[in-house]
């Protein structure tokens, strides 16, 4: 603080403040302009004298007589908040020195590099922030300076994914996979495995993001593991929300002794819908739905019997993948009558890939780091959002609503368009 006093001391005298106070009544835009250029001019003053400093160490150390201060040479560094500047860089006659101030190798400092990789992250495109880069931050740059501006986050992605986990207790896990174009020799699809967690107190987090060579077995048994590695108390957990990737339901429940499994009621419908005649499938559904909405475990139960008494003729292969995952698909009627929206479906984690997915749009394709980067920011960012609201708020709408919405909509659609 003292060093930062002694270089950038500013004195203003009661006269020039006044003349200021003045001048900002009377043309504010212009006055505030004045100001910043003084403090450019200080700023590069100071930055000038600590590189002159920076010589006379540098030659002290080399001990070399013959090597002596050879004048200056001009170039352009960029600082956040003051734009780019135009500074004296001393130089020696060997040509030996190098400024950590100033390096020969950067146009712009650190703070401008992660203003670059947050706003690329937030979702403006390489292309779409060369173009703004000078209103913006004071410089222009590259597109390909964007993309490597990634590089500053990844230590503090990297953080987060690799995060401990003990200091909450989690009561339910959500397990999805999901696909992003991944850049290394070839551009290719490449998995990442996503666990979404809900704490006993109802709130969500992102527990892992592990990129993975194919959505498989094996694959989540390795996530399952760097879990409880991180400090995730296995005993806790009493449910995992997932689709039908073989295996899977196996491999958690060879993780978390203690927990059940949930199927999907979306992703069963996906299974249990293709195999019913078009002719059946409206009725179909109806019934479907009375199982999926019914009021308590025995009365989904009880409507299921109804469901196969009056189709298992004509809906066989319908109703026996039905039956198969029966338990799975009813399990969370087992839990808090206010948690039974939210264990339903794996709808929370499937909102939280759909989101990777938007974020990763601007980004196009990426190495494997820069999408670390991206998605640790992007679970970040929800997180905020998950800390004042947990599964149980009010403003969650009831699933057995959602066509009755979607039917809605779709008359105002038409309405419109005709």
């Amino acid at each position: 603080m003292e060093l930062g006093t002694a270089l950038m001391k500013s004195v203003v005298k009661v006269v020039d403040g006044f003349r200021l106070a003045r001048w900002f009544r009377t043309a504010p835009a212009m006055a505030m302009r004045g100001v910043v250029e003084q403090l450019r001019e200080s700023f590069t003053t100071a930055i000038e004298q600590v590189m002159d400093a920076e010589l006379e160490l540098h030659l002290a150390e080399q001990a070399d007589v013959t090597n002596k201060k050879n004048g200056y040479r001009s170039r352009t560094f960029a600082v956040k908040g003051l734009g780019s500047l135009t500074v004296r860089v001393p130089r020696d006659r060997k040509g030996t020195f190098e400024s950590k101030v100033v390096p020969a190798s950067k146009r712009y400092d650190e703070a401008i590099e992660r203003d670059l990789a947050v706003l690329h992250l937030a979702g403006l495109s390489t292309r779409m922030l060369a173009i703004l880069s000078r209103r913006l931050l004071g410089v222009r740059v590259s597109a390909q300076e964007v993309s490597n501006s990634l590089e500053t986050l990844i230590p503090s992605a990297k953080k987060f994914l690799e995060r401990p986990l003990g200091d909450r207790r989690w009561a339910y896990l959500y397990i999805d996979g999901t696909f992003f174009s991944v850049r290394r020799s070839t551009v290719e699809k490449e998995p990442t495995l996503v666990v979404l967690g809900v704490d006993e107190g109802g709130y969500k987090s992102v527990l892992a993001l592990e990129n993975g060579d194919k959505d498989s077995r094996r694959a989540w048994e390795m996530v399952f593991a760097k879990l409880k590695e991180r400090g995730l108390d296995g005993s806790t957990v009493k449910l995992g929300i997932m689709d039908g990737l073989a295996g899977l339901g196996d491999a958690f429940t060879e993780a978390f002794p203690k927990a059940r499994v949930a199927r999907c009621w979306v992703h069963k419908a996906r299974n249990v819908m293709p195999r019913v005649p078009k002719r059946y499938q409206a009725a179909f559904q109806g019934d479907f739905d009375l199982v999926q909405y019914a009021e308590h475990g025995e009365a989904a139960r009880a409507a299921f019997q109804a469901m196969k008494l009056k189709w298992l003729d004509n809906c066989e292969e319908a109703v026996e993948c039905m039956a198969k995952d029966l338990e799975a698909l009813l399990v969370h009627y087992t839990f808090p009558r206010e948690h039974w929206d939210a264990l339903r479906t794996t709808n929370p984690i499937e909102r939280v890939n759909k989101e990777f997915k938007r974020r990763s749009k601007a980004m196009e394709q990426m190495g494997p780091d820069g999408l670390k980067a991206l998605l640790a920011f992007t679970a970040l960012k929800l997180e905020f959002g998950w800390m004042q609201t947990s599964i149980t708020a009010s403003n969650l709408q009831h699933l057995a609503y959602k066509k009755k919405r979607e039917a809605r909509l779709e008359e105002l659609t038409m309405g419109l368009l005709n």
